[in-house]
């Protein structure tokens, strides 16, 4: 019932004064929930915790081990603990591990922040760590390194799990969400792009690797409510050297934990040739190519009317593809 009421009052507001309720939209857009729980506890936080400046004040951001540096990237309103589950596996491949929390996110400085702000953020914490073997970068972190690559940051590996191809466009969804007209979310765009003195078009993850000189692997479950698979499938088609890994049943954020997944990208941040090629026969799932994926769908168009989330155990858990589906 509030909700509802919440959104009957922004909705007249939009239309009654469409700046005003503009600025309540960014507001809302751009500030994160700090007191998020994550989903894992960072190994050894304290003692391999640092600091380091950035705008008007400091990121929180930790180092493990020796060797390669790798860089984790989270999403928005999650904190670097929700990739911990990476960094023993990572440690013991020999690899240097590096995480930090986002401006305005965790035990970082700041109550807002954006995607252009995230990028600078990332670049900022790769010179201090620098060079990157790999980065590997969840929902919201995956744009903000592929911006980051435009400017400077020469990751030799990538991995985007989740990754938004278009941030204006689930802005314009959570707008919706929230009770916004759509003539309100549209001003708010207008007036970020301006502020911000950017392109939303030049921004979009799919346009910015076109150019990334690094192998990319994306990761993106079909079941993904936050953002559809669709998003990661454009984006690893546009990349020169693109990889689509694609899941079902995991949804979003279970994507990071899954231990399959987990192997791939591991193997791909290593860079094993392998990795792409076959599961493991301790993997209780097989990776199926696309081609099988697509006969299987077509088998199941009429099947409109089953959950999303029901997974038959039957069916290949875990496609591999080079960036399918390709252009025409």
């Amino acid at each position: 019932m509030v909700r509802l009421i919440r959104r009957s009052v922004l909705r007249t507001l939009g239309y009654a004064a469409p700046g005003v309720a503009a600025g309540l939209f960014e507001k809302a857009l751009l500030t994160p929930d700090k007191v998020r729980r994550c989903d894992q506890p960072l190994p050894g936080s304290e003692s391999a915790s640092f600091r380091i400046p950035y705008g008007n004040g400091w990121l929180a951001a930790w180092s493990w081990g020796d060797g390669p540096t790798v860089l984790l990237l989270h999403g928005w309103g999650s904190g670097a603990a929700s990739l911990g589950v990476f960094v023993g596996p990572l440690l013991e491949r020999g690899f240097r591990v590096v995480a930090f929390d986002a401006p305005a996110h965790g035990q970082s400085d700041g109550t807002r922040t954006n995607m252009v702000d995230y990028a600078g953020a990332v670049l900022q914490v790769g010179r201090a760590v620098g060079p990157l073997h790999g980065v590997v970068a969840h929902s919201f972190g995956a744009p903000a390194a592929a911006l980051a690559t435009r400017h400077g940051l020469q990751p030799e590996r990538m991995v985007m799990m989740a990754p938004p191809q278009n941030i204006i466009d689930l802005s314009m969804e959570v707008g919706e969400l929230l009770g916004f007209p759509r003539h309100v979310c549209e001003l708010m765009g207008q007036r970020l792009a301006e502020r911000l003195r950017i392109d939303w078009e030049e921004l979009a993850t799919d346009r910015l690797v076109e150019g990334l000189e690094a192998p990319l692997l994306v990761v993106h479950d079909r079941d993904d409510r936050t953002v559809p698979w669709t998003h990661g499938a454009t984006i690893a088609d546009a990349a020169r050297d693109g990889e689509l890994l694609s899941t079902e049943g995991l949804g979003h954020s279970d994507i990071k934990t899954d231990p399959d997944v987990q192997r791939h990208v591991l193997d791909f941040v290593t860079g094993k040739a392998s990795s792409m090629g076959g599961a493991s026969a301790a993997s209780s799932r097989r990776v199926a190519s696309e081609d099988e994926r697509v006969e299987e769908d077509a088998g199941e168009q009429d099947r409109e009317d089953e959950p999303r989330n029901k997974v038959d155990p039957q069916r290949p858990r875990l496609a591999v593809s080079g960036g399918q589906p390709r252009r025409q």
